[in-house]
């Protein structure tokens, strides 16, 4: 009876052993069958691309198996979570395509919101918007439009010559910038506004006010943030 149950723990411990390390460092097992998940779904989602995965590295902290997606000119990562049937929980490829269709979408609207302030506030420099985009939810062949911003928030950076402007100067031109996009009907849920101050060399050296807005709030005086003098 008591070999039992030594033999018993000795299989228990051998097992918490087992599992342990399966959770800290992976298991081979496991490793292959998510890379084989992984050749599979590039096959199936990408097929006119030739891809290798290789370098599977197991992440501990969120249980993945990571591994590098390549093509002729590119390296991306690939991720699987699961035991027995893994998922892919990351695509590189995948999100690198939507950061360039963000990026073409935000030029395109940063050339149309500064048109559209440049008449109402000549003082802009620049405006820069900023779109949330989801894997998949639009293409490089989308163009820019208001109504994009309806399915994707969008965000606002934007940069006025504030030179020799006051507080109360300062929140009177932000207000026009806020009113000027509501007017132009832009779907927006914030924005910030740096008011900047040319150097002593003609180019702008540092922000004097920064106002962070929202489309629905007035600006008022107190919310320009000093920040140079």
């Amino acid at each position: 009876m008591k070999k039992l149950v030594v033999g018993l723990l000795a299989i228990a411990l051998f097992g918490c052993g087992l599992f342990i390390y399966h959770v800290c460092f992976g298991d081979p097992f496991t490793k292959n069958t998510a890379e084989q998940k992984l050749v599979s779904y590039v096959k199936e989602t990408y097929p006119q691309k030739e891809i290798k995965i290789t370098n599977g590295v197991y992440n501990a902290k969120t249980s993945e198996y990571v591994f590098q997606a390549n093509t002729q000119s590119h390296h991306y990562p690939m991720c699987t979570k699961g035991f027995l049937h893994p998922k892919v929980t990351c695509d590189g490829i995948e999100e690198a395509y939507t950061e360039s269709v963000a990026k073409h979408l935000n030029e395109e609207a940063s050339k149309e919101i500064e048109a559209d302030l440049k008449k109402e506030v000549p003082q802009i420099i620049k405006a820069e918007a900023a779109l949330i985009l989801e894997n998949g939810q639009f293409t490089l062949d989308t163009k820019w439009n208001k109504q994009l911003s309806e399915k994707a928030p969008m965000s606002m950076a934007i940069q006025l010559d504030a030179s020799g402007k006051t507080k109360t100067d300062a929140a009177a031109m932000a207000e026009t910038v806020r009113k000027t996009l509501n007017q132009k009907g832009y779907t927006y849920f914030r924005g910030t506004i740096d008011c900047m101050q040319k150097d002593g060399n003609g180019g702008f050296g540092y922000v004097k006010y920064s106002i962070d807005f929202t489309p629905e709030i007035a600006i008022q005086k107190n919310d320009a943030e000093a920040l140079g003098s």
